[in-house]
């Protein structure tokens, strides 16, 4: 999946339109739909303002995965 296909599928899964995203985040609504047609990429200091609306992770939005959780042995202290 693309970087356009998660921002698109991000956007949706949220009900917001590019117009309210491309309000939110400071940028047109065109800017918006070349970033979800793969036309550009948003630059770095939106990536950022981007996983908030979304409430993802920038890994989750850029490489499309969820963050592995860190599993950590608890110990007892006796």
């Amino acid at each position: 999946m693309t970087l356009g296909e998660r921002l698109f599928q991000y956007r949706n899964s949220i009900n917001m339109s590019q117009e309210k995203l491309a309000e939110k985040i400071g940028v047109t609504r065109q800017t918006v739909s070349k970033w979800e047609t793969n036309q550009s990429t948003p630059d770095f200091d939106k990536i950022e303002p981007l996983c908030e609306v979304f409430g993802i992770t920038t890994e989750e939005l850029i490489k499309g995965e969820k963050p592995k959780t860190n599993k950590r042995n608890t110990y007892k202290t006796v």
